[in-house]
């Protein structure tokens, strides 16, 4: 069977492609390949990886009951009242 081959070409007019044809050429010659291959591996995981996070998220908030706005808080409630005094006292 044929070895299966799949030219390059980027558009340098593309800062992506650009980016991509500056990383590919920093890799030493013999480990292109493994270069190219362990990045398509990484896209894909990437890819499957936001699908679940995306799937999981979407289930969770099906069954979540989001209430009104979260009330604010004073400042008197934050900072002690001693704190105030002295802050006023200058």
């Amino acid at each position: 069977m044929k070895r299966p081959q799949y030219v390059f070409r980027p558009n340098l007019n593309d800062p992506q492609h650009r980016r991509a044809w500056e990383l590919l050429q920093q890799m030493p010659s013999a480990r292109r390949k493994e270069f190219l291959v362990q990045s398509i591996l990484a896209a894909e995981q990437t890819d499957r990886l936001e699908k679940s996070i995306r799937k999981v998220v979407r289930e969770e908030l099906q069954v979540v009951t989001l209430t009104g706005a979260i009330p604010r808080t004073r400042a008197t409630d934050i900072i002690p009242p001693s704190a105030i005094n002295f802050l006023a006292s200058l």
